[in-house]
């Protein structure tokens, strides 16, 4: 029989399973290295755009807060304005009773009298003149009475004094505004 020697061809076979795992593993290696290239530089893409989105958001954070500031400021001047406007409207308001008052009371001016001052003090009206007599001063009470109904006159002073070389009434009225009533207070609802 006849005898081969099998040794260098096994030996030659395990070398080249060996070559094959080796170039298999290297390949592997090669593959896996450009995988986690496209991957590394995928999610580094992403991480940019990211961030750039980050910075617009906070641009568009700070150019709002800018917006807010000035329409707090807006808001604050209007508020001044408002302000400004009821304190019109209040003078307004202020001289239309003002007006009233004096028409009132020079309605109520008979012949024969004459006011040389009215002097306003809070709530109280201090008119100070002279009349040809004490009859003519009780008639004017009595029609600042009729004209200014809830308005309370006092007559302060009456005295006999000499203008212009004639024997006139001097005389000082008080009137004092009416009181304004509150609002009767709301009633609380049983607990």
């Amino acid at each position: 029989m006849i005898k081969i020697n099998l040794l260098p061809v096994r030996a030659a076979k395990k070398k080249e399973t060996i070559r094959q795992q080796a170039s298999i593993a290297g390949l592997s290696i090669v593959l896996l290295l450009i995988v986690l290239g496209i991957l590394y530089f995928s999610i580094s893409k992403t991480i940019t755009g990211i961030q750039e989105s980050v910075s617009g958001q906070e641009k568009e954070i700070a150019r709002l807060d800018k917006e807010i500031g000035e329409l707090k400021n807006v808001e604050g001047e209007n508020k001044v304005i408002l302000d400004k406007l009821n304190i019109v409207k209040q003078l307004e308001v202020n001289r239309r009773q003002h007006l009233k008052l004096f028409a009132d009371i020079a309605g109520a001016i008979p012949e024969k009298l004459w006011i040389d001052s009215l002097k306003e003090a809070g709530q109280n009206i201090t008119i100070m003149g002279f009349a040809s007599g004490d009859e003519v001063v009780a008639d004017f009470m009595r029609r600042l009475e009729k004209n200014l109904a809830p308005w309370k006159v006092e007559l302060e002073i009456v005295n006999q004094v000499e203008k212009e070389k004639q024997k006139v009434a001097g005389f000082t009225i008080k009137l004092e505004k009416p009181k304004e009533t509150a609002p009767p207070p709301a009633a609380k609802p049983k607990a």
